[in-house]
């Protein structure tokens, strides 16, 4: 994406979706107007020119210097010249192609999965070609019952087969709300009743969600990158063919 062409007031990234490392290392590109027009009610080390306790007042730094709290993260830093000379090495256009076939080859072995009277037994989110997509599939796994597996469910028969995949809604609940088409109403009083006893359940938020709205709470998301390949692919398709039903396809 040209920065030059597009001019968004912000763009995040994260390295390790990059090249794998270092995790917890990520950067916030932001116009210098974008920035002077936020205005942050509180300081933290590192982010102010001075404070004043008895006076009550302080002075943050300039740019992007208000927003750094604490002390960067340089270890991490260290590593990002070898992943970007790892990019440089493997080619962009290249690792482009390889994820999308990868991405491509998920998606069609999802999609075929049906259960014993020809229902499918996977909903998809997102375009299911390569047009306008990345290497992220977000998907639910459906019972021979009609309603959704729970994705901690999915998440830890995965893990038993050595797959990593990310489940819930992406720390992004205002998206996970649209796309699931939560009602309000029943949202609030599922919310009600899984905190009814002070301590939050996602699996009774879930199964109330499930049993008044028919609806999914969270999902299953399989993000492909430089280090997958076809076996790895193949694996996950396995692991959600084992919850269709053993006549099927």
């Amino acid at each position: 994406m040209s920065l030059r062409a597009h001019r968004p007031a912000f763009v995040a990234l994260s390295f390790y979706k990059l090249f794998g490392y270092p995790t917890g290392l990520g950067a916030l590109v932001a116009r210098r107007d974008a920035l002077a027009s936020l205005r942050r009610p509180w300081f933290s080390g590192g982010t102010v020119e001075y404070a004043s306790v008895q006076n009550d007042q302080h002075s943050l730094l300039g740019d992007g210097g208000a927003f750094e709290d604490g002390t960067p993260h340089f270890f991490g830093a260290l590593a990002l010249p070898a992943g970007f000379s790892l990019l440089a090495e493997v080619g962009m256009a290249r690792l482009s192609a390889h994820v999308q076939r990868l991405t491509a080859m998920l998606i069609a072995g999802l999609a075929v999965l049906t259960h014993r009277d020809g229902t499918l037994a996977v909903r998809l989110y997102g375009p299911t070609d390569s047009c306008a997509r990345g290497g992220a599939v977000a998907f639910n796994v459906i019972g021979r019952d009609g309603r959704v597996v729970p994705y901690w469910i999915v998440e830890e028969r995965a893990r038993m087969h050595g797959v990593a995949v990310r489940t819930g809604c992406f720390c992004n609940p205002g998206a996970a709300e649209a796309a699931f088409a939560f009602d309000r109403a029943a949202a609030a009083r599922c919310l009600s009743v899984a905190g009814g006893d002070g301590v939050f359940s996602i699996q009774r938020f879930a199964a109330c969600m499930n049993d008044s709205a028919n609806a999914a709470v969270g999902a299953v998301r399989a993000s492909l990158g430089l280090a997958n390949n076809d076996a790895d692919v193949n694996r996950l398709v396995a692991v959600v063919r084992s919850f269709v039903d053993p006549v099927s396809t």
